[in-house]
C-alpha cells in the first residue's frame, strides 16, 4: 500500500460524512464509554490568507497543515457540548498567530524557536504542536509533539510521525488521546 500523505485529510472527510444533521456523533471511549461528540469545521482558508500567516509567523508551514486549512480554516473536533471538558481545537490563519504567541509567552526561554501550536486540548490545557524542525515525507508533512502542560517543552514528547497521521489516528480512536496510550 502506498503512502497517503494526505491519509489524514481523507480520515477527516469520511468523519464529516458520518455526522448527523446537527454535526454530532456517538462515539465510544475507554471503557466503554458512549458518547455524542460535536463538531465545527470553519469556512476553508485561501492561499493569500496562509502567505499572510506564515509571513506573520516566520515558519514554515507544512505542505499537509497548509491542506487541511485549505479545506477548513480552524475545527472543534470532539467537543464535548454539554460540560466543555473534551475535544479538540484545531487553530485557522485567523488565531494562530495570536495563539502561538500566548503559548511563547507562557513558556518563555524554554518554547523551542521551530514549534509551532496548532491546537490544543480542551479541559486540560495541552497543546499540540508541529516541530518544523523535524520535517519528514519529503518535506510535505513533521512530527507532532504532545504538549504536556505539566511539563516544560524539552520534556514532552512525539505524538505522532505526521500531522497527516495524527489527524488519521485521532479519527480511528474517536477523539481519544491515543498517543497517550501507553
Amino acid at each position: 500500500m502506498e503512502n497517503n500523505r494526505y491519509a489524514g485529510l481523507t480520515a477527516l472527510a469520511v468523519l464529516q460524512r458520518k455526522l448527523d444533521s446537527a454535526s454530532y456523533l456517538e462515539v465510544i471511549h475507554e471503557g466503554g464509554y458512549c458518547w455524542k461528540a460535536h463538531f465545527t469545521f470553519e469556512a476553508p482558508a485561501v492561499v493569500k490568507d496562509i502567505e499572510v500567516i506564515k509571513g506573520e509567523l516566520q515558519l514554515p508551514l507544512p505542505p499537509t497543515y497548509q491542506q487541511f486549512l485549505l479545506s477548513c480554516n480552524g475545527a472543534l473536533l470532539y467537543h464535548d457540548n454539554k460540560y466543555g471538558q473534551w475535544g479538540f481545537r484545531l487553530y485557522g490563519t485567523k488565531n494562530l498567530f495570536t495563539e502561538n504567541a500566548r503559548w511563547r509567552e507562557r513558556y518563555e526561554e524554554d518554547w523551542p524557536p521551530a514549534y509551532l501550536a496548532f491546537a490544543e486540548s480542551l479541559g486540560d490545557a495541552d497543546l499540540l504542536v508541529l516541530d518544523t524542525a523535524h520535517p519528514v515525507d519529503e518535506d510535505t508533512d513533521c512530527r507532532v509533539i504532545d504538549g504536556d502542560s505539566g511539563y516544560l517543552p524539552r520534556e514532552w514528547r512525539g505524538a505522532a510521525r505526521s500531522f497527516s497521521d495524527w489527524l488519521d489516528r485521532l479519527v480511528v480512536a474517536q477523539g481519544a488521546k491515543y498517543w497517550r496510550w501507553y
